[in-house]
């Protein structure tokens, strides 16, 4: 995840814009984003794997990351329904 937007010194999301309900929502998608793409997305590639790792259980932890991969994807679509329903500021 990329933290060098801002420093979050507060309890809210690090990102710039945040002072406004579509800003929030924009920051939420681009943490999803980032956890799907950056984290369990690079580790589904074997190389990032050890070696003595056997081929089943790889298969399981690709098995297990898929799923948070779709559940990233369906997080970000509930947001971009926050977005729709309420993300534009007033």
């Amino acid at each position: 995840m990329d933290m060098s937007r801002t420093e979050n010194t507060t309890r809210g999301p690090a990102a710039p814009h945040t002072n406004t309900i579509a800003g929030v929502l924009a920051a939420a998608v681009n943490m999803e984003e980032d956890i799907g793409n950056g984290v369990y997305r690079d580790y589904l590639r074997r190389e990032h794997w050890p070696d003595r790792l056997t081929e089943e259980a790889f298969a399981e932890i690709r098995k297990r990351l898929t799923v948070l991969i779709e559940g990233t994807e369906r997080h970000k679509r509930t947001i971009g329904a926050l977005v729709r329903e309420h993300g534009r500021d007033r």
